[in-house]
């Protein structure tokens, strides 16, 4: 065999339990050791649920779109000639105001005064050494690979957007966050095996997410929908397309009410 099979034959891990050599080269072959079986299997389960995922998110996305372009425009539509409606009804003593059309002006600016301020904390003195401190754990440049180096740039992106904030809060939260992963592991001899067992932990944990993603848009209005869409296709008759003349029929009738409304404000009556 030429010295350069030989070579890539050789796989070096301090994990493998060696077996009996090769006749032929003399070099013992290797096994993974179990918990890099466990990862190994935990990425394919990982990346078939995260294609899952995937797959039904853009499914819901799309019938989203369409759903809004179909019938969006005449929601929108029949919402302000409700709104419509509903001023002169109330200038005609025929309901009663809402609530949110009696608050005052001095709860209004009372309101936006604290939207303004907003709950988060001022930011303490300690945000900049924060974010130093933080910037030199995680730089890019620190990588020992390809794809550590874009998770160091992701994060990285994250915590310039958090100083930009002063959001002190996120940014330990980006630490925390850090200090727990694989890529926090310092590289040593012995640092293998807890660099998988993290990775084995972010993975645990992000097939948890998934699994809670996957039960809300289950739960979610816009897979009810698509289950009603699904269910009449099969039937033979497009439910949007119903949707659309349905609403369609409502903003008639809306627009005929508010006409009604401005007659009878403009005589001083209503019948």
């Amino acid at each position: 065999m030429p010295p350069g099979d030989v070579t890539a034959a050789i796989v070096y891990n301090r994990n493998v339990v060696p077996s009996s050599p090769s006749p032929e080269t003399g070099i013992a072959p290797v096994a993974p050791s179990p918990s890099r079986e466990r990862l190994a299997d935990l990425e394919l389960r990982l990346a078939e649920r995260e294609r899952e995922l995937a797959v039904i998110s853009t499914d819901l996305q799309d019938l989203q779109r369409r759903y809004l372009g179909a019938v969006g425009a005449f929601y929108a539509e029949l919402a302000t000639l409700e709104a419509a409606s509903a001023a002169i009804e109330i200038r005609l003593g025929l309901r009663s105001p809402e609530p949110d059309d009696m608050t005052s002006d001095t709860d209004s600016g009372a309101s936006d005064e604290g939207d303004g301020c907003g709950n988060r904390a001022a930011p303490s003195g300690d945000l900049k050494k924060i974010f130093r401190n933080l910037a030199r754990t995680i730089h890019p440049d620190l990588a020992l690979d390809e794809p550590a180096r874009w998770r160091r740039h992701s994060l990285m992106a994250e915590a310039n957007r958090a100083y930009a904030e002063q959001d002190e809060d996120r940014l330990r939260l980006i630490l925390a966050a850090w200090q727990r992963s694989p890529d926090a592991v310092l590289v040593d001899a012995d640092a293998d095996e807890e660099r998988i067992a993290r990775r084995i932990g972010a993975i645990e944990m992000r097939l948890l997410q998934i699994d809670s993603e996957l039960g809300d848009l289950g739960r979610s209005a816009i897979t009810q929908l698509k289950t009603k869409v699904d269910d009449a296709r099969r039937k033979g008759w497009d439910l949007l397309a119903e949707m659309v003349l349905e609403v369609k029929r409502e903003v008639g009738r809306a627009k005929a009410r508010l006409a009604a409304l401005e007659r009878a404000e403009r005589e001083g009556r209503w019948r």
